[in-house]
């Protein structure tokens, strides 16, 4: 499908779970906050990550503007941390990243909020797809989708910071994947806020809690 392809795509450019005690990732340029098991491990990694520009169009000198406006760090449930695969689709154990970017113009003039639905695959594309499957094949396409949106809610903190929270399922050649997903702007629309996990069905199944733990923890308080 398309929007798998958009996927392990996203995957590429962005190249522990256990007790109950937790450490805090931080930037407090952004005012941006949120809290992680002890166990899982977290470290900043390089952008820039584009967002709804065509990267092949960005100068090299707007891409080193675009990088200090960036600040990404990965987060990874396992024991060891693997900048390689941070959203591995059928991991086995929460990946995930955490993101706080500056817009360019040009998104910050083009981007709505129901472009966060689709920043990391177009979900009103694979909503459109799993439609026809089911046209063409009722029974097969409900009972083993391409794809299932479990959660679409509006997501509105202080200060004016808004956006949607996602939770949906892809069929990849190893099964099924979760991706859980908030996408955030601020008041002005100038500020990108995300916070991203993608595991195996089975393993959000397991830690799912754990990341609505991490997710509810997410806190933006925009610095004026």
């Amino acid at each position: 499908m398309p929007v798998v392809s958009a996927l392990l795509a996203a995957i590429v450019v962005l190249a522990g779970c256990g007790s109950g005690r937790y450490e805090y990732v931080t930037n407090k340029g952004a005012g941006t906050f949120l809290k992680i098991p002890s166990s899982w491990q977290h470290q900043p990694m390089l952008g820039p990550a584009f967002v709804g520009i065509d990267a092949r169009n960005v100068s090299p000198d707007a891409a080193r503007v675009l990088a200090s406006r960036e600040w990404v760090v990965g987060i990874d449930a396992a024991a060891k941390f693997d900048d390689k695969n941070l959203l591995l689709p059928d991991a086995p154990e929460p990946k995930g990243f955490v993101q706080v970017r500056q817009l360019l113009p040009e998104e910050a003039a083009t981007l709505s909020t129901n472009d966060l639905r689709n920043l990391l695959i177009s979900i009103d594309d694979a909503e459109r797809e799993q439609t026809e499957e089911i046209r063409r094949d009722p029974e097969g396409a409900r009972l083993a989708p391409h794809f299932l949106l479990l959660t679409d809610e509006a997501v509105r903190k202080d200060g004016g910071v808004h956006g949607v929270h996602l939770i949906y399922q892809l069929r990849v050649d190893t099964g099924l994947v979760t991706i859980d997903q908030t996408s955030l702007f601020d008041r002005d629309q100038t500020m990108l806020y995300q916070l991203v996990f993608a595991c195996s069905a089975w393993c959000y199944d397991k830690h799912g809690a754990q990341i609505n733990q991490v997710q509810t923890s997410f806190t933006i308080k925009p610095i004026t």
